[in-house]
């Protein structure tokens, strides 16, 4: 496991689960983009840290 991908996979997750609740602040109740980015990172970071 190396540190720099579970860094960047981490802050993948981060970013995505903002920009879901960024949205949901505004009203812009559209989440289908940012929520399956999210859950795409969030696999990522599992796989990574499961390797």
């Amino acid at each position: 496991m190396t540190p720099l991908g579970l860094a960047a996979a981490a802050g993948v997750t981060l970013y995505f689960i903002g920009a879901v609740i960024s949205r949901l602040r505004v009203k812009d109740y559209e989440l289908a983009p940012a929520a399956v980015l999210t859950l795409v990172a969030a696999a990522a970071l599992v796989l990574r840290i499961l390797a």
